[in-house]
């Protein structure tokens, strides 16, 4: 236990002493932050209605103004950080977590069940992501669930080829077959010795991949196929700010400067992650 927390303040502190590792390290942490605090944060209700303040500039009262059902704004972003938030982490470590374990069976298993995993992960992939939105929906209808399941099944195939491809790479080397030979189970090759050699790849992906899921959560909301109204959203005020865009810039702002922020916190922190996990690259540092 204790040299897990090591490895993991040496990997911290190289990330802080990167300069955009650090950026992006505080950036990331800020919104988490914020998301889960979100009820303590926000000055107003963010679904509480009041018509005789519509359609505010920024003001003391109101940071960012207020929408055209007098909502403020400020609150909304907020609270949709809460709402990617729920999204994001579930759907990307869900997905890391069966991707990566239909990867590792289907790298270091029988053929014909190699094969039979890379036609499901193709079959998965050849459906665009909004027209399996859409067919989905149709289906269940909208709502944050039907979103978190839509963004798990389209980014499994993702994790599990690229945890299949790692395990490839590792089945012939010397201290698998060493292990093989000794008589370790296919179960204990997997978990103690393939998984720890590839998990640093797929955590550098997931971390690269939440803002990619944050912008599909915000656009399914943008097209009415993400979470229900009120619930506010990014997507949602997106959607209303481009109604509304002749009227009112900020709702355009309230929902794409975030998204535009994670983007750029959660790609800097991948870099810096993978400089400082991936082996080659830290012998040319």
């Amino acid at each position: 236990m204790q040299q897990s927390r090591s490895e993991l303040q040496i990997i911290l502190h190289a990330v802080t002493k990167d300069r955009l590792g650090l950026i992006g390290l505080v950036i990331v942490v800020t919104f988490i932050v914020a998301a889960l605090l979100a009820n303590f944060i926000v000055p107003y209700d963010p679904i509480a209605l009041n018509i005789p303040h519509r359609m505010q500039s920024p003001s003391w009262q109101h940071i960012l103004g207020t929408d055209q059902l007098g909502r403020d704004t400020f609150s909304r972003m907020i609270m949709g950080g809460q709402v990617a938030l729920k999204v994001a982490l579930p759907a990307v470590f869900g997905a890391m977590l069966i991707g990566l374990t239909l990867g590792m069976i289907a790298g270091y298993g029988p053929k014909w069940l190699d094969n039979l995993l890379m036609l499901l992960f193709d079959t998965i992939r050849s459906f665009p992501t909004v027209m399996f939105a859409l067919a989905v929906v149709a289906l269940v209808g909208p709502s944050l669930k039907t979103v978190l399941f839509v963004v798990m099944a389209t980014s499994i195939p993702t994790y599990g080829r690229v945890a299949r491809t790692q395990t490839l790479s590792l089945r012939n080397s010397e201290f698998i077959l060493a292990e093989r030979a000794m008589g370790a189970s296919t179960i204990r090759i997997l978990a103690i010795h393939i998984l720890p050699n590839i998990i640093g790849v797929l955590a550098i992906l997931a971390a690269m991949d939440i803002p990619t899921v944050i912008a599909l959560e915000a656009g399914l909301s943008f097209l009415g196929l993400g979470v229900k109204p009120p619930t506010p959203s990014w997507g949602s005020l997106l959607k209303d700010g481009y109604a509304l865009v002749r009227q009112t810039p900020w709702l355009i702002i309230a929902g794409g400067l975030p998204i535009i922020l994670m983007t750029l916190g959660f790609t800097f922190l991948g870099e810096s992650l993978r400089d400082v996990i991936d082996p080659k690259l830290r012998k040319q540092r």
